[in-house]
């Protein structure tokens, strides 16, 4: 029964897979679009300092298939651009991409326990003859194992389910190795909507420089406007963090399911 409510609270829009992996032949692709701004950071000590602004926009494309059903592929890119300061001070590209596969170990009642290993690429240069922003252009690959853990259960009437999850993103190049941490929560009050409330840690481990960690908190909303297609609206925030920029924004999404 258990499984059957947590089908119901994230299918059919089963982008919130989490720990789950895909049915065998099934997929789903999203694609993302963020915008944020900051006007301050938590500096060494966590207290708010005032900054120049800062603006970004990104869309982001996540890409899961249903190898087999225990074992889903998984790909991420994103694209996008920066503003730090006045004009023309930065304006650098940002590309990301990642590939991976996470395998089921367990389920049981309502709990899975998965895997995940994906490799990543990073890359930013600069555009528009910022001369400043000259030396900008890198690459940093890295490997990334992540543990996830979801539970699918009920509130009263309505299917609701928790996922966590941990990884290590070992930086294989120059740079800090990250702990990452995730925490997502979804509840579905009526058939065509789910409400989402997640958490994002990223926390610096090693390297040259200064330590840094951030930690965000999102809320949204999914409207599934059949059993392929739903969208995503919502906004996001740090919250705290050190080094690290005081971040607010908004994401739009669009859900294909296949």
């Amino acid at each position: 029964m258990l499984a059957l409510i947590l089908v119901a609270a994230i299918r059919p829009t089963g982008a919130l897979a989490g720990a789950w992996t895909l049915a065998e032949g099934t997929g789903q692709a999203i694609v993302t679009g963020l915008y944020a701004t900051a006007d301050s950071i938590f500096d060494a000590q966590s207290n708010v300092t005032e900054r120049p602004d800062f603006e970004k926009g990104t869309v982001s494309l996540l890409l899961e298939y249903g190898l087999t059903d225990r074992l889903t592929l998984v790909g991420t890119g994103e694209f996008g651009g920066e503003r730090d300061g006045d004009p023309p001070a930065a304006r650098p590209a940002l590309f990301d991409a990642s590939l991976g596969a996470r395998l089921a170990l367990f389920e049981d009642s309502g709990v899975v326990v998965s895997g995940q290993l994906s490799g990543r690429l990073e890359r930013a240069q600069a555009v528009g003859g910022d001369e400043g922003f000259a030396g900008l252009d890198w690459t940093a690959p890295q490997i990334e194992p992540r543990l996830l853990a979801g539970y699918g259960f009920s509130l009263g009437d309505y299917p609701a389910f928790v996922d966590t999850q941990a990884g290590y993103r070992l930086a294989l190049g120059d740079g800090p190795d990250e702990v990452r941490l995730d925490v997502n929560f979804g509840i579905r009050p009526w058939d065509d909507i789910l409400l989402l409330a997640q958490g994002f840690s990223t926390i610096s481990a090693g390297g040259d420089g200064a330590s840094y960690a951030y930690h965000k908190a999102q809320g949204s909303l999914v409207y599934d406007l059949n059993d392929r297609w739903s969208l995503q609206a919502g906004a996001f925030a740090t919250v705290a963090g050190h080094n690290a920029l005081r971040e607010r924004g908004l994401i739009s999404a669009v859900w294909y399911r296949f």
